[in-house]
This record gives C-alpha cells, structure tokens and sequence, in this order.
C-alpha cells in the first residue's frame, strides 16, 4: 500500500467495522480478480478503469459498505525488475469514506 494511503486503511476497520474490513482484506488478498464472497465490485469503464501499466487489471470499485468505498487494481505476475520473481500484486489506487 502507498504510504499516502496508509493513514485511510488505519481508518478502516474504525469506519466500517472490523467484519468488513476484514471481508475486503480476504478478498484483495486472496482472489481480487474474482467477485467477492461478499461486498460487491464493479470494474470502471473508460479512463477511470485504465490499467496503470502492462499486466495491471482495470480498476475495481470495491464498496465496503455504502460509506466507503476502495479503488484497486492488481497484477498477478508483478516484477520489480525483469530478473525479479513475479508474485501477485494489489495495488490501492484511492479510499474513498464518502457518500456517492
């Protein structure tokens, strides 16, 4: 996670709920290509979606609960360096505790 966005996660549970927060940890961390278990994604259309490189998904909206919600994208060969290991990667693009 950018340390610009470390302060919101810290909010997190304190905002939604630890039961939620913890359903949006288990599904980023585990399948976030795949709808969650629970909670409900959309994938954004146009350049609100774009991938932020090669191999990045298009942006996911995650809405945690009808306060909050998270943008992300994710990479599941990332490499920091052409010799480095590929390993799955999530990357938070904006938390968002407003209202729509």
């Amino acid at each position: 996670m950018h340390r610009k966005f470390f302060r919101h996660y810290e909010q997190l549970a304190d905002r939604v709920g630890i039961q939620q927060a913890q359903q949006f940890w288990d599904h980023v961390s585990q399948e976030p290509g795949k709808p969650p278990a629970v909670g409900q994604t959309t994938i954004l259309k146009g350049k609100a979606g774009k991938p932020q490189g090669t191999g990045w998904s298009r942006t996911v909206h995650y809405e945690v609960s009808s306060y909050a919600r998270i943008d992300y994208q994710y990479n599941d060969e990332y490499q920091t360096s052409p010799e480095g290991d590929a390993h799955a990667v999530v990357a938070i693009l904006t938390i968002n505790y407003s209202s729509h």
